[in-house]
């Protein structure tokens, strides 16, 4: 008897269909998997075998073969279990598909060897594949529930063991669990507020949450550069529905979602270590993986210390910065995987990293400070929107009892800026994203802004592109104040965060 059941896997973060194939036959006892599974796949008769005898379903002495289509595609995990041991279950003839549910739901589950249901990964993309592909719906582990039902207009069959899902097809019902509303355990908890000084730090974390704009910040250890990077996810926009689902899916299918919360709805904030490798960071390895740049899509991306990161990492960095994804090739496929997000790079000034120090204690000398600073490279900072130097605190700041402005109030003024920037382009595009044409027909200036501008490039030998960002930093800048021309005052505060050397 030959049994097809649906079921799914993922290319890097979008989900395909898989039809488990399943034919039991005469001849001599054996129980293969094809279809380019991976070890755990294999191992899955065993779990199989014993799921379904300590659930009161022996083996029969059968030849079972299981293939697992389209058989050219490798996949990985043990979340065909489930798909695999119901479909055996039917070819033996234990229970009926009268309700046709095979032919309407995607099955997911692993299998504990008593016949439990575990959790998976990847359940949010497979919702959102049963819904395009006009399925009832999608049964899955009970334990994976909350990030199932964030898709909408679909069926979510929560299963705890083997036996349940046994009962569901019999009866095409199950009980019905009364779900909560999502929690948003991941709430921020940081506060611009508790940074001391730093105003002009501050500011261009502002600018950049406004405009979407990557920011460079420069400056001795124990500045307040950190500080001041952790807390722009708390003036930054909660994300909208697609943002959520995007981002969601992506934690899903690395197996890192219930390692924050079920759903995300704040901006992902990343901040890998220097001596991270270039697959963890650009995304890669023998089975294709988002790496932390996809992880911070719709967020942040911090990278402290940038200077100490491989070259090769840096340079790698440009071509995610300008197209917002990034495309990984293998012989055999080639896997694109989204990374819009602000990037906020930070570094010493110099080698002993006391060059802003007012004590005079750097050590170094001009051409080690030259060396040492000619290791990000001028692509990369081309690609950089504000350049903002960290002094440490003196010792007012540091005494200080004054309250600055919390993220709350930044927050407001950020929502208002971008408000005025979705209705300029029609969509959720930001500043940082203008096009050419978008430049010439939004970031218009005066005869003699333009005249000031063109010293300014002129002097400082600046690039297309570098022009082009002091263009777009002044429209959010004017945008925050809420002008609808970009002044002289916008103009010359985006060129102060321009590095001139």
């Amino acid at each position: 008897m030959n049994i097809k059941i649906l079921s799914t896997s993922y290319l890097g973060v979008k989900n395909y269909l898989v039809e488990v194939e399943i034919d039991i036959s005469n001849g001599m006892p054996n129980f293969s998997i094809i279809g380019l599974g991976d070890a755990a796949i294999f191992e899955s008769k065993e779990r199989i075998k014993t799921s379904l005898k300590n659930t009161g379903y022996p083996f029969e002495p059968k030849k079972i073969v299981v293939n697992l289509s389209p058989a050219s595609i490798k996949k990985e995990g043990a979340h065909f279990d489930l798909a695999i041991a119901i479909g055996i279950l039917i070819s033996f003839g234990f229970i009926e598909d009268i309700y046709s549910i095979l032919d309407n739901y995607l099955i997911l589950g692993e299998l504990s060897l008593t016949g439990d249901v575990k959790p998976v990964k990847g359940i949010i993309g497979a919702a959102l594949l049963a819904k395009e592909m006009c399925l009832k719906g999608i049964i899955i582990p009970s334990e994976n529930i909350i990030e199932a039902t964030f898709i909408q207009n679909i069926r979510i069959i929560p299963i705890k063991n083997i036996l349940e899902l046994i009962e569901f097809i019999k009866t095409d019902s199950i009980e019905e669990l009364v779900l909560n509303k999502i929690k948003n355990k991941n709430l921020l908890t940081l506060n611009l507020n508790e940074v001391k000084g730093q105003a002009l730090g501050k500011r261009a974390l502002e600018i950049a949450a406004a405009g979407g704009h990557n920011i460079f910040m420069i400056g001795s250890p124990g500045s307040g550069k950190s500080m001041l990077a952790k807390r722009l996810p708390s003036i930054l926009p909660n994300l909208d529905i697609q943002q959520s689902i995007e981002s969601t899916r992506i934690y899903s299918v690395i197996g890192e979602l219930n390692k924050i919360d079920e759903i995300i709805k704040i901006p992902p904030f990343r901040a890998p270590h220097h001596t991270a490798s270039k697959a963890s960071i650009l995304g890669g390895g023998h089975n294709i993986k988002p790496g932390e740049i996809t992880m911070a899509h719709n967020g942040v991306l911090f990278l402290d210390e940038f200077s100490e990161f491989p070259r090769e990492i840096i340079e790698s960095l440009r071509q995610p910065l300008e197209n917002e994804s990034i495309s990984i090739s293998r012989v055999n496929e080639k896997i694109t995987f989204p990374c819009k997000f602000i990037l906020i790079i930070a570094t010493n000034p110099c080698k002993c990293g006391l060059l802003f120090d007012e004590a005079g204690k750097c050590s170094c000398s001009s051409s080690e400070i030259q060396r040492y600073q000619k290791k990000i490279s001028g692509p990369i900072i081309d690609r950089i929107d504000l350049y903002v130097p960290i002094k440490k605190l003196d010792y007012k700041e540091l005494f200080s009892t004054e309250i600055s402005e919390s993220s709350a109030t930044v927050r407001k003024r950020v929502l208002s800026a971008r408000k005025i920037q979705y209705s300029r382009f029609h969509s959720n595009k930001l500043n940082s994203s203008m096009s050419q044409k978008e430049i010439s027909l939004f970031c218009k200036l005066s005869l003699e802004d333009s005249l000031i501008l063109q010293s300014i490039v002129k002097n400082f030998s600046l690039s297309a592109r570098s022009y082009d960002k002091i263009l777009k930093v002044s429209r959010t800048i004017a945008d925050l104040s809420g002008k609808e021309n970009i002044g002289k005052k916008e103009l010359l505060e985006a060129a102060s965060y321009r590095k001139y050397y």
